[in-house]
C-alpha cells in the first residue's frame, strides 16, 4: 500500500467556533422541507452562530433522486457563509443501510461525488463500517481524499469503539489523516431491546472515550430520540421510531426532562441537547433536524445552555441516585 505522507495529510484542526449544534438536512430538498425553506433555515442557523452542516448522499431522497447536498451547495454559492464546516458522508448505499462499502475506490468516488455537488471541501465521515476493509486500507483512502484536496477532514458514523479506535490508532501511526469526528446515535432515551437496528452504532463510554483520547468532535444523531423528546415523532418513518423509543424507561426519562425543563426554564428538547453536550467527555454538537425556524431557534438556546446541566441535573435526568 502507497500511503500519502505529506503535510497535507495531517488532521484538519478542531471544529472549534462551530456553534452549539449541527444543522440536519434529511429532509432538505424534500416535499417536507422544500429548497426555500431549507434555505430560511441554513440562514436563521448562520445568523445563530451556527457553522456545521451534516448532510449525506442520500439526503434529502425524491422519487430516486437526493436533493439535500445540491440545495445545500445553492446556499452555499448564494451567501458565500464564511467559516461554515460541511459534513457529508460515504460508503452506504440506501438500499442496504445495515452494510458499508468501504472499498478505497468507494471511498474516493464517494468524496469525489460530494465534492462535485457541494463545490466545497468536506469532512468526510464514513457513514458504515466495513469490517472486510483492514483499517490501514480505510486510513489510507480517507487520507487520500484530504491530500487530493476534495476533503478537509475524515470522521465516522455508525463504527463501533473497537474499529474507531483502530482506524485512529493506524492513522496516528503511519502520519495520515486520522478522523476528526465521529457520530455515533445517542440521546437521553434509550432505545428497544431487542435493537431493531444494530448496525447503528451507539455513543458508549467506550466509544466516548476513545474520541475524547483522539481529539475527535462527537457529533451525535438522533439527538431527540426522532422526535420522542419533543413529544412526537414526525416524518417518514414515525411509526418505527415510535416502536424504537416508546418504552417504560423512556417515557420515564421523557417525564424527568419535562420537569426538569419546568423547573430550569427551558424546553424538554433543549434540555436534551444540553444534557448531551454537559456529559460528553469529549466537545460535542448535536445533530438537529428543525422543521421551523422556531424550532431551530429553541434548539440552539438550548444547546448552549450546557453549563445549566450541572451534575445534579445531570443524574435526575438519568434517574441516577
Amino acid at each position: 500500500m502507497n500511503s500519502p505522507r505529506t503535510a497535507a495529510a495531517r488532521p484538519a484542526p478542531p471544529l472549534a467556533g462551530a456553534g452549539p449544534a449541527a444543522l440536519g438536512t434529511f429532509e432538505f430538498g424534500t416535499a417536507a422541507l422544500p429548497a426555500a425553506r431549507a434555505h430560511e433555515l441554513l440562514d436563521a442557523y448562520y445568523e445563530q452562530g451556527g457553522r456545521l452542516i451534516d448532510t449525506a448522499p442520500t439526503y434529502g431522497p425524491d422519487g430516486g433522486t437526493f436533493r439535500a447536498e445540491p440545495t445545500i451547495a445553492t446556499w452555499l454559492r448564494a451567501t458565500g457563509a464564511p467559516g461554515v464546516h460541511v459534513i457529508s458522508k460515504a460508503g452506504l448505499d440506501p438500499g442496504r443501510p445495515e452494510r458499508g462499502d468501504l472499498r478505497p475506490e468507494t471511498i474516493l468516488a464517494d468524496a469525489a461525488g460530494s465534492a462535485a455537488r457541494l463545490g466545497v471541501p468536506f469532512i468526510l465521515v464514513l457513514h458504515r463500517d466495513d469490517p472486510r476493509i483492514p483499517a490501514d486500507e480505510i486510513a489510507d483512502a480517507a487520507s487520500r481524499a484530504v491530500v487530493a484536496g476534495v476533503a478537509s477532514g475524515t470522521g465516522a458514523s455508525n463504527w463501533t469503539a473497537a474499529r474507531l479506535e483502530a482506524w485512529a490508532a493506524c492513522a496516528s501511526r503511519i502520519g495520515l489523516a486520522g478522523p476528526q469526528v465521529t457520530a455515533p446515535l445517542w440521546s437521553l432515551a434509550p432505545r428497544t431491546v431487542p435493537i431493531a437496528e444494530p448496525w447503528l452504532a451507539e455513543a458508549t463510554p467506550e466509544h466516548l472515550a476513545v474520541a475524547a483520547r483522539h481529539g475527535m468532535t462527537v457529533t451525535p444523531y438522533r439527538t431527540l430520540a426522532a422526535g420522542f423528546l419533543a413529544g412526537a415523532h414526525s416524518g417518514r418513518h414515525a411509526a418505527h421510531h415510535a416502536a424504537a423509543y416508546d418504552t417504560p424507561a423512556g417515557r420515564e426519562r421523557r417525564e424527568r426532562l419535562r420537569r426538569a425543563a419546568r423547573a430550569l426554564g427551558m424546553t424538554p428538547h433543549g434540555l436534551a441537547l444540553a444534557w448531551l453536550r454537559a456529559v460528553s467527555p469529549a466537545p460535542a454538537i448535536p445533530v438537529i433536524g428543525p422543521r421551523t425556524v422556531r424550532q431551530l431557534t429553541e434548539s440552539m438556546s438550548g444547546a448552549a445552555a450546557a453549563h445549566r446541566v450541572t451534575p445534579d441535573v445531570a443524574a435526575y435526568l438519568e434517574g441516577r441516585p
